[in-house]
């Protein structure tokens, strides 16, 4: 932040017009007890507040100048603010939908204390109302499981089940989802997963058990099977497809599996951009089809974009030790 964000003239500008600005090392004097006070999570954390020191929104998190700047004009004109949401709150206290917004500001902002109080008064409110419908408890299910509750989250998504509210199908989806989580067993998503036709669905089922599988390191061939289904899922719109097919060869390199589909990936990830990165990833997939000539070719662009960096050296030193060329 200092050396993007805080040095950019525009946010000089406007902190020097605006804002009295104070760094608080939240490990020394002071910062113990102001850590505690504001419940901060994580950092770095900036607290904008007003003349009394009450909060009126935070930004959590790393932020380049840009987005820094909107969130500053953002909060200036009150817009989806903490103090805000938490006014029209106090003035309908009756009203879940006012609460629930409260909460998503709370977890966008890592106050998730705040925001399992807030999701224990809707919930009660909805259950003494007997609006027990499939939208309002799906949405506080998918609240409590960004907290970190899961296992409510698990709960109320049986009770959807159970008591087969309209759209069950999608509570159960998600419950299945979630207990895979965690118990780390992966049978019953991938069966699931083999015949249903939600393309979101299979997505998000294939990442779960990659993940899993990745961590025991049990079976490599699954996880590469897995990973070349999740990736196929994807076409030419999706915004993050070069680094999504990147990362798919670079992990298939690691396995030693689909490598002549891994340099597959990476040439098409290379269609939107001649991106180093990429590149040194497609040198290593080269490298481990035993096309060394070729992995050096593509190692040594690297190293001409970018001299500095070692790791392209020592990739190109790994192919000539290796091969003996």
């Amino acid at each position: 932040m200092d050396n993007d964000t805080y040095s950019d003239k525009r946010i000089i500008k406007y902190a020097s017009e605006n804002l009295i600005s104070i760094k608080i090392d939240a490990e020394k004097g002071s910062g113990p007890e102001q850590k505690k006070k504001y419940r901060v999570r994580g950092y770095p954390t900036i607290l904008l507040l007003d003349s009394f020191g009450n909060e009126i929104d935070r930004i959590v998190g790393y932020r380049p100048p840009d987005e820094f700047m909107a969130e500053l004009v953002r909060i200036e004109s009150g817009t989806n603010t903490l103090s805000s949401l938490q006014s029209k709150y106090l003035r309908n206290m009756d009203d879940p939908s006012l609460e629930l917004t409260l909460v998503e500001k709370y977890i966008d902002l890592n106050v998730k204390d705040s925001a399992e109080k807030h999701l224990k008064n809707a919930l009660q409110y909805y259950e003494q109302e007997n609006e027990f419908t499939f939208q309002n408890i799906f949405n506080i299910s998918q609240l409590y499981y960004r907290i970190g509750s899961v296992d409510v989250s698990i709960e109320l998504l049986d009770k959807i089940v159970e008591n087969d509210i309209d759209s069950s199908e999608t509570a159960y989806f998600y419950g299945l989802l979630y207990k895979t989580k965690v118990s780390n067993k992966v049978d019953d998503l991938l069966q699931y997963v083999s015949i249903i036709d939600n393309i979101e669905w299979k997505k998000l089922s294939y990442w779960q058990v990659i993940r899993i599988v990745k961590k025991s390191g049990e079976d490599p061939d699954l996880e590469a099977s897995l990973y070349l289904k999740a990736v196929n899922l994807y076409d030419k719109n999706y915004k993050y497809l070069p680094s999504l097919l990147n990362g798919f060869a670079w992990r298939m390199t690691e396995l030693g599996r689909n490598l002549p589909k891994a340099l597959e990936k990476v040439n098409i990830a290379l269609e939107y951009g001649e991106d180093i990165p990429i590149l040194d990833t497609k040198a290593e997939v080269l490298w481990k089809l035993g096309r060394t000539e070729d992995a050096l070719e593509i190692i040594n662009k690297c190293i001409q974009g970018d001299p500095n960096k070692k790791h392209y050296q020592d990739q190109k030193a790994k192919f000539l030790e290796n091969n003996n060329i």
